[in-house]
């Protein structure tokens, strides 16, 4: 084969598999559930030193 059709045919496959796992990767991203930060509550520091 001619080398410039290969590089060609490559690209173009590098292309779809590029589209592709865009696609795949935002689907992927709208199944995953939503974070919820969790808040803790800090002892004093100072409490914690004085029972050692």
């Amino acid at each position: 084969m001619d080398t410039h059709l290969m590089i060609g045919v490559a690209v173009m496959f590098g292309l779809i598999a590029f589209a592709a796992s865009r696609d795949l990767l935002r689907r992927l991203r709208e199944q995953q559930p939503q974070l919820v930060p969790v808040k803790v509550k800090r002892a004093d520091s100072r409490a914690q030193r004085h029972d050692r």
